[in-house]
Order: C-alpha cells, then structure tokens, then sequence
C-alpha cells in the first residue's frame, strides 16, 4: 500500500446531486470528527475516495465511455 493520499476524484460522472451532497457532509465529518490522521488505506477518507471513484468508474464501463487517469489510479488502490 502506497502512504501517498489519493486526490478527490473531479469527474462526477454517474454520480447525483444527492448523492454528491451526501458525500461531502460525509466527508466533512470525518474531516472534523474522525479519527486522527491514520496510514491511508485505514483512513475513513481515503475509503471515501476510493468509493467515489470506484463509482465514477463503473458509471464510465456502463456509458461505454473511457475514464480519466486519475480515475482508474484511484479506483484500483
């Protein structure tokens, strides 16, 4: 596992407005009132990200379409 944290994937493909708005009061939580700073591949965050681009992907595949980089690197960690 890499120690490098992954970048919030821009691409909103296949991902709503709810469910986007829900991510970032997520997301934002666990900025506030997570754990403390763990190794990425423990971290509520990073789980988040991986989540959001693992999405991103799948909606990319069902679209026929060709992801971005930064998709495909955040969605395989």
């Amino acid at each position: 596992m890499s120690d490098k944290r992954l970048p919030i994937v821009e691409d909103i493909t296949g991902l709503s407005r709810t469910y986007r708005v829900l991510w970032s009061l997520q997301y934002l939580g666990f900025t506030i009132f997570g754990p403390a700073d763990q190794l990425p591949h423990r971290d509520p965050r990073e789980r988040l990200k991986r989540d959001r681009a693992r999405r991103v992907l799948r909606a990319h595949e069902a679209a026929g379409t060709q992801a971005p980089d930064e998709v495909i690197a955040a969605a395989d960690r």
